[in-house]
């Protein structure tokens, strides 16, 4: 059984598939059918009821993870990269071959031509079709497809049985469609879902498909530090590409700096210091505060969430990847800010005590501001909460940072500056390992 909200979508649901089978879910829209389907691929964790695979059970299992190909309503595709791009960073999560694999994939799917073009100029239909790359690729034992010919035209749902026939021979296959022409297409049996309960087809079920080609070796899903890597790897080259968020952070802080120092300078004469510490600090906040709000988001909206949560990686990895893009964002800012203001006030802010406390500081606001991220990415007022729930945290690290660099101000006594640089690793510790553990129970409804 599946409860959303005051509702129970699904009721009563048993479902059992051989190897090579398919099997059409047919029903009216809010019938239950992307539930049900989000449900066996461990985005929805059911109230009652199990999925199991590979003898684990779905989403706790990564073995179990591993043998599912998942393609929702929006394809899990990053516009900023390739479509080769795209299949390299899939195979590297789910641990699948190299490029003979993925050569092969987008052979079949029509796109070996426009590999290497930007998904971003990618029609509708050309993005479905390297959804169902990305589906197909680790040649699962099970795939579910939510509507798969949506935005194909005629030859791409003709071409679909000859897809899942040449990438996942032996897979199992669960669909969702508001045509039935397409499950005749795909020799799949009929299965009806009313008001969230299945009702079958009396028709007979066709026989499984034959396996036309030699299976491959299972693949072996990664560690969990190159799984990690693989993702800040795969958000380094898209911040690279699409530029969305440095570039603004920082032209944002160091205008930030120029009216704070406008406004003040003439009001308080030699307080020059005070200021800067200040600005200084206010403007990590910032940055890390308006990155933060969109880390998680991004993913969401795009799709490619649900991409890396039906991978074999364990969620925490999301969340330490996610930490660490937002920890070297703030740094970069942090570290400008240093320069800028040192240079706009004459003032010595870029000292080896300084740069520390930046460092330390957006670790640890970053920790802070990456979990928050994740637990509101599904509220409708995520972008108000998000402040609102950071900034109290955050107290401890903005005075920590104004503790350090007022000491290497010589403003206040140096020999403070140690018990302040254990408060930011005291933080930065508590909230990484906070969001390690709670991710992974927060990431599934």
């Amino acid at each position: 059984m599946v409860r959303l909200g005051q509702r129970n979508v699904l009721r009563g649901v048993s479902l059992a598939l051989a190897p090579g089978g398919r099997l059409a879910v047919v029903g009216p829209n809010g019938a239950g059918k992307t539930t049900l389907l989000r449900a066996l691929a461990g985005l929805i964790r059911p109230r009652r009821g199990r999925v199991s695979l590979r003898g684990g059970r779905v989403p706790d299992d990564p073995a179990a993870r591993a043998g599912l190909g998942f393609l929702g309503h929006r394809p899990p595709l990053y516009p900023h990269l390739s479509a080769r791009e795209n299949l390299a960073f899939a195979a590297r999560l789910h641990g699948a071959a190299g490029p003979p694999r993925i050569d092969a994939a987008l052979e079949t799917v029509g796109l070996a031509a426009d590999a290497n073009r930007l998904v971003r100029d990618y029609s509708r239909g050309m993005q479905q079709r390297l959804g169902l790359a990305l589906a197909l690729l680790p040649e699962p034992d099970v795939v579910l497809l939510d509507e798969p010919d949506a935005s194909l035209d005629a030859a791409g749902v003709n071409d679909l049985p000859m897809m899942l026939d040449a990438l996942a021979p032996r897979a199992a296959v669960l669909f969702s469609t508001h045509d039935e022409r397409v499950a005749q297409a795909l020799d799949a049996r009929i299965v009806r879902i009313e008001a969230g309960r299945l009702t079958e087809d009396p028709r007979e079920p066709p026989a499984p498909h034959p396996p036309t080609i030699p299976r491959q070796p299972p693949p072996s899903p990664p560690s969990f530090a190159r799984a990690v890597a693989a993702m800040i790897a795969k958000d380094a080259r898209v911040e690279w590409r699409a530029r969305e968020q440095v570039p603004t952070l920082l032209m944002f802080t160091l205008l930030a700096a120029v009216v704070f120092d406008m406004a003040f300078i003439a009001a308080l004469g030699s307080e020059v210091a005070a200021v800067a510490v200040g600005v200084l600090w206010i403007s990590v906040l910032l940055a890390a505060t308006l990155a933060g709000t969109r880390l998680f988001t991004t993913e969401f909206e795009r799709g490619t969430l649900d991409g890396l949560l039906v991978a074999p990686v364990d969620p925490s990895g999301i969340y330490l990847a996610k930490f660490t893009l937002l920890a070297i964002e703030t740094a970069f800012v942090g570290v400008a800010q240093l320069v800028f203001l040192g240079l706009l006030l004459n003032v010595s802010l870029f000292q080896a005590s300084t740069i520390g406390a930046v460092l330390l500081a957006a670790a640890a606001i970053s920790a802070i501001l990456a979990l928050q991220s994740s637990l509101v990415v599904n509220a409708r007022a995520r972008e108000m909460l998000m402040p609102l729930l950071a900034i109290p945290p955050a107290v401890p690290v903005l005075l920590a940072g104004v503790g350090i660099t007022l000491g290497a101000l010589e403003v206040t006594p140096a020999g403070q500056q140690g018990a302040w640089f254990g408060l930011l690793a005291v933080v930065a510790v508590v909230f990484l390992a906070l969001g390690t553990v709670l991710y992974p129970q927060a990431a599934r409804a």
